[in-house]
């Protein structure tokens, strides 16, 4: 196996060959070097001939140079270090790998995070230039950020400001609740061995707690290093608590004289993104000589699933950037609870109730082409794929005053129609059963009454349906027939009149209905979403975790509603 650095600038992988090298000759491991170009066409791997003359030549030449043992260091003496000679000269030149190959990878799969020519490689770990993350990233903008999602090993983001060092590498260790620790631990024993001298400083970031803070992070520090792979490891490493509110504070706040190298690992693009910008430069100043971001090779487990959401991605078209915008700033505004909204809920609800009194199924059709509360629901699900805590909220308050409304409406259309009808003016809503105490009703309500484990398929199919549509002006024509299908509204009017008649049960079997739907529509809209290329970019640790709890219970509420509806029928 071999460590793997891959750049499409000459000038980005001298700036890194140093440390590359450091990092695969402490695991024992070849180095790979890749100079990655741009071509139309599948991705070729070849060996870079150094008696050329192009600048793969000069790359093969430039790169021998950094990594020869005899060698100084690039950047020439530590700015950072003292000027006393004694103590330069003891110091051991950098380790180099045992082995030093270069290849140039042509073709355009790289740019997409493809990895297929580089498993020839075989490669152990990549190592890749850290992407400038802006705050309207996405992952389609940076080619590192594909291939750190897409590949299987170990991906490290190293960014490096040409600082000199040498054998004795000053190394910070930043570990973090939501980062596999035992990584970085490992990390830094295999660069920092015992007697080669050097140091390690593990940080830990408390958040600011009160006087409580120094020692609650101290003991939460030394929980964190029991992950080291090798215990005795720990007991060389220095400690060091950072009471802050925000990462990149912490960073920040770390001094360029003591540290060559801060490691931390992958968490989300929020914590990269304050990470490089804190640790790179504080105005005009340059702060940490090199930064590297590590993610861990993945599971068996984790692989599978990545290689069925690349396959998925493949069968399915995906959105464009400006394609998600569009749908989310649409969607976000046809879900806010306005006049609009209520004017047409109204409408929809009177219609499905005389619907209902009619025994119409057309009319019925009629009401729920009229609804609006496809929209809100499907925002619900558009909100946890994306992530968007703030249209989760909205369209779910809008949903839930829709169904308000409607029910108090059906309720109160139910009492009018029966109080007129005790005058004798129209028919009545329901009939009493000659035979025994139980209300009659006609089979349009009676069939809402009762749901159907087909009518929890019917609803997730819609949703799915209704989210592929929404995500494409093209599909615009079949939202109508996806509204026919969910029926929304018409569960909830019979459900009124049903408690205005005093029936409990029949009003909860199609509650039971309405809700199944919901639930159902919810589940097949989020889904969609994230099949077409809604993912959450959210940046924080509970924004990226929640979207998957919502969706673990809206499967857990989706069985309930089945057990349910067994024991209604």
């Amino acid at each position: 196996m071999t460590t793997v650095l891959m750049a499409a600038e000459v000038d980005r992988i001298c700036a890194l060959a140093a440390w590359a090298g450091a990092i695969a000759a402490a695991d024992s491991t070849d180095l790979t070097i890749v100079l990655a170009e741009r071509r139309p066409g599948a991705d070729r791997l070849k060996e870079i001939d150094p008696a050329g003359e192009d600048e793969g030549a000069e790359l093969v030449r430039q790169c021998r140079s950094v990594l020869s043992p005899a060698a100084d260091p690039p950047g020439g003496r530590d700015p950072h270090r003292t000027e006393n000679t004694e103590e330069t000269d003891d110091r051991l030149p950098l380790r180099v790998p045992r082995d030093v190959s270069m290849y140039r990878l042509t073709g355009d799969g790289w740019l997409a995070g493809r990895t297929d020519a580089l498993k020839e490689l075989d490669p152990k770990r990549i190592i890749v230039p850290a992407p400038v993350l802006a705050k309207d990233h996405a992952d389609a903008d940076h080619w590192q950020m594909l291939l750190l999602n897409h590949s299987d090993c170990e991906v490290i983001l190293l960014q490096d400001d040409s600082q000199a060092f040498r054998m004795e590498i000053r190394l910070a260790v930043v570990l973090r609740e939501t980062t596999d620790n035992s990584v970085l631990l490992a990390h830094a024993a295999r660069l920092v061995p015992q007697g080669a001298g050097g140091q390690v400083t593990v940080v830990y970031v408390e958040p600011e707690i009160g006087d409580l803070a120094d020692p609650v992070g101290r003991r939460r520090l030394e929980e964190l290093l029991q992950e080291a792979p090798d215990r005795r490891t720990q007991e060389r490493f220095a400690r060091r608590v950072v009471v802050s509110g925000r990462f990149s504070e912490a960073v920040r706040g770390l001094d360029p004289k003591e540290f060559d190298l801060v490691l931390t690992g992958v968490s989300d693009v929020r914590s990269l993104r304050q990470f490089y910008a804190a640790g790179a430069s504080s105005g005009e100043r340059h702060v940490i000589p090199a930064l590297a971001a590590v993610r861990p090779a993945r599971s068996i487990s984790t692989r599978l699933l990545s290689g069925l959401d690349r396959r998925l991605r493949s069968l399915v078209p995906q959105l464009g950037r400006q394609e998600r915008v569009e749908l989310v700033a649409r969607v976000q505004q046809s879900s806010q609870w306005d006049f609009d909204f209520v004017f047409l809920i109204s409408l929809s609800t009177l219609i499905a109730c005389l619907g209902l009194a009619e025994n119409s199924a057309a009319v019925i059709i009629g009401a729920m082409l009229v609804a609006p509360l496809m929209t809100p629901i499907a925002g619900v699900g558009l909100g946890v794929a994306h992530g968007n805590a703030f249209l989760t909220r909205v369209a779910l308050r809008t949903a839930l005053r829709g169904f308000a409304t409607a029910l108090v409406l059906a309720v109160l259309f139910g009492l009018a129609v029966r109080v007129a009808s005790s005058f004798g003016w129209g028919h009545p809503l329901v009939r009493q059963d000659p035979d025994s105490v139980q209300l009659v009703f006609d089979s349009e309500m009676t069939s809402r009454m009762h749901p159907r484990f087909y009518d929890l398929l019917i609803a997730l199919a819609s949703g799915t349906a209704a989210a592929y549509a929404m995500g494409r002006p093209s599909l615009f024509s079949a939202l109508p027939g996806v509204a026919i299908a969910a029926a929304l509204v018409p569960p909830v009017a019979t459900s009124g009149i049903a408690l205005a008649h005093r029936d409990a049960g029949s009003a909860g079997g199609a509650l039971l209905l309405f809700a199944m739907n919901m639930v159902a529509i919810i589940l097949g809209t989020s889904l969609a979403f994230r099949a077409v290329g809604i993912r959450s970019q959210k940046e924080h640790r509970s924004a990226a975790v929640w979207p998957r709890w919502i969706l673990c219970l809206l499967v857990v509420l989706s069985l309930l509603t089945v057990g349910m509806m067994e024991l209604l029928n």
